[in-house]
């Protein structure tokens, strides 16, 4: 029993003796550690640090850190913004987070740290106060920047070589050595070498979507998907589901889950053609996912969010949309910061005889395509093109399959040369309806300028009606 008694005597003083080599312990590592550690409130004030978190931000002493920051949020974070970020994500964690933040030395030096933070929670799992570390990686985002900074005037640098050469005759798609064409491919190295919006002004038939194409490929982007979208050719209660996809069952029709453009676009390019025709609602919804702040497919309360580069395309005069009302201003200004026209055919004609000559050996299969005669490739030099490198491309088949010449007369003039085509096959009635149909779309879309809308107005049908009858008889 008396020994008993004296064991039992001793184990305060052995536990008591534990604990203070465990404290002493604790204290050693918190006072040598070459990490920043620190302990704060919420409401902004530190508890206590450890020196090398001071000397971190160049203070002589914790105490004179701790004396010296009375709003951690407004003397310390170089945005306040990010600690209620970070208290807003810590609280919502039981383990330790990490994010990268920018606080304010003592001298004002601006320092990049890696923090790792813990929530310490009271009794009733209330949040008392936290913990944290911290490691100073200004060096190591700094020689990030450099790097990224050095690759992107290499690529800057590699882009103006291109841009340099003289007497150019093409670039990617697009033929032409003219004056008006050498501004449109140096505008477009300048496009691919950004990662910003490019607006692409010019009439139909101008090839818009070929410049765009370029650009993207021509970019970092290029091992990437390119997405052209038709926005005049979407019906306004489908839009929403082409951009942003939808889940099985949100509307009837709707089979299985569905990616979007948006989706398919993510790492490339998203090209909108007759981004005029695009309404307000639409615009606000583009906008957001355009400025990173995701979107939601249809049928999912989730967000998603897509790395695309987006490339519009127009016809209109969008700067009289905005001021009438149908453009939003910001959307404006997001897509609208590099801008590349692309001329009509008609002040390119010295670009006539090398497009003809592409389109020929295009048509043909071969490397000796057959030769137009003198005055064949005079009414093609001065004939006006209002429906542009598209208008010259079907004009163009249509002599090779007829022999005859023959487009839209403009002032009166009769341009149509050539001989009558052989009429020896006969013809179903549905194939004569179909190629009738045919002749009167192409007419109407000369007329017009291959400006859809109006087309199909003069026409007596819808948009989507005629883009389908153009792809139908290869006129998209």
């Amino acid at each position: 029993m008396k020994q008993a008694r004296r064991n039992s005597a001793r184990q305060p003083e052995q536990t008591l003796e534990s604990l203070r080599e465990r404290a002493d312990k604790y204290e050693s590592i918190f006072e040598n550690s070459a990490l920043g550690i620190f302990q704060s409130t919420l409401e902004g004030r530190f508890l206590s640090v450890n020196p090398a978190f001071a000397k971190i931000f160049g203070y002589d002493s914790p105490e004179e850190m701790i004396a010296s920051i009375k709003d951690i949020s407004d003397q310390f974070y170089l945005q306040p913004q990010r600690r209620r970020e970070i208290l807003a994500a810590t609280a919502a964690e039981d383990g330790t987070s990490r994010f990268d933040a920018d606080f304010r030395g003592k001298d004002g030096t601006i320092i990049t740290v890696a923090l790792s933070v813990r929530a310490v929670r009271d009794s009733e799992g209330k949040v008392s106060h936290l913990d944290g570390f911290i490691e100073d990686v200004t060096e190591a985002r700094l020689r990030e920047k450099e790097v990224r900074e050095q690759a992107e005037r290499l690529s800057r640098e590699n882009v103006r070589l291109r841009a340099s050469m003289k007497e150019r005759y093409r670039l990617g798609e697009l033929i032409g050595k003219s004056a008006v064409m050498q501004d449109v491919y140096e505008s477009m190295l300048q496009a691919a070498a950004t990662d910003v919006g490019v607006i692409i002004y010019g009439e139909s038939g101008t090839g818009k979507e070929r410049v765009a194409r370029g650009i993207h490929d021509l970019s970092r982007r290029h091992h990437r998907e390119f997405v052209p979208v038709n926005c005049g050719a979407i019906p306004e209660h489908l839009l929403e589901s082409e951009f942003f996809g939808h889940k099985r069952g949100a509307f009837t029709g709707a089979h299985a889950d569905t990616h979007g453009y948006l989706d398919l676009a993510d790492g490339g390019t998203l090209f909108l053609d007759e981004v005029g025709e695009l309404g307000l609602e639409m615009q606000v919804k583009l906008l957001r996912a355009i400025e990173g702040g995701g979107y939601s497919p249809v049928g999912d309360s989730r967000t998603r969010k897509s790395d695309f580069r987006v490339i519009a395309a127009t016809n209109r005069n969008i700067r009289e949309m905005v001021r009438n009302g149908k453009m939003r201003e910001d959307f404006y200004f997001r897509i609208h910061i590099i801008p590349v026209t692309v001329p009509p055919l008609r002040a390119r004609r010295e670009d006539i005889p090398l497009l003809v000559d592409h389109f020929l050996r295009q048509f043909s299969g071969s490397d000796e395509p057959a030769v137009l005669p003198g005055r064949v490739l005079d009414s093609l030099y001065r004939y006006d093109w209002p429906g542009n490198i598209r208008e010259l491309q079907n004009v163009l088949r249509r002599y090779l399959a007829t022999k005859r010449l023959d487009f839209l007369a403009t002032r009166g003039e009769d341009l149509t040369q050539g001989v009558a085509p052989e009429t020896g096959e006969s013809l179903t009635l549905p194939q004569m309806v179909s190629q009738y149909e045919k002749n009167v779309i192409q007419k109407v879309l000369d007329k017009h300028h291959w400006h859809r809308g109006r087309t199909a107005a003069a026409l007596g049908i819808d948009r989507k009606t005629l883009f389908t009858k153009m792809k139908t008889y290869g006129l998209a």
